[in-house]
């Protein structure tokens, strides 16, 4: 295949190939950078773990307070109260490694972490194949000035569009004097 080719060619394809080798070289002579979250890995923990309930718990808290400051603001809405539900907290997938030991006819299962050593081995950091968001499972918002229909529906078009959540998966009441 290479005899059809013109010197040029073959001179211009020699060249190429030099390149793409110098290029994967300085890519391999490259140390990591340490601030870069490369490849799943999360930055060490600076405080101790938090639990799944407390960090989901926040974040409810978080999306309860937001929505009140935001719809307080609106015309004619007055005074809100905010209650959201979530279908799931926040979850982090791990990868593990699963080990079988077969001794006197019994069977045993191993499950342990994979953890790769970052910083040059100074600590140990667990492998991340998914991480999923908390997800909303419905809102209730009680305001008072909700009795007004054109109000009632302003209150439900912002919180849809501020979460993108259908319209069935919100409540819109009002507020008893």
């Amino acid at each position: 295949m290479l005899d059809r080719l013109s010197v040029f060619q073959r001179k211009l394809i020699n060249w190429l190939g030099f390149l793409v080798v110098i290029g994967i070289g300085f890519m391999l002579i490259q140390p990591p950078k340490s601030t870069s979250n490369r490849g799943g890995l999360t930055q060490p923990p600076t405080s101790p773990p938090v639990s799944h309930e407390q960090n989901s718990g926040s974040y409810e808290g978080q999306i309860e307070q937001r929505l009140v400051q935001i719809l307080s603001q609106i015309a004619g809405v007055g005074d809100v109260e905010v209650f959201v539900t979530l279908e799931r907290s926040s979850k982090i997938v791990i990868a593990e490694s699963i080990t079988e030991e077969i001794r006197e006819g019994e069977m045993r299962q191993t499950k342990s972490p994979i953890t790769l050593r970052a910083d040059g081995g100074s600590y140990e950091v667990p492998v991340i194949l998914e991480e999923y968001e908390p997800q909303l499972r419905g809102v209730l918002i009680v305001a008072s000035g909700a009795e007004h229909p054109q109000t009632r529906y302003q209150i439900l078009q912002a919180v849809q569009t501020v979460l993108q959540l259908p319209m069935y998966k919100i409540e819109v009441l009002a507020k008893a004097n």
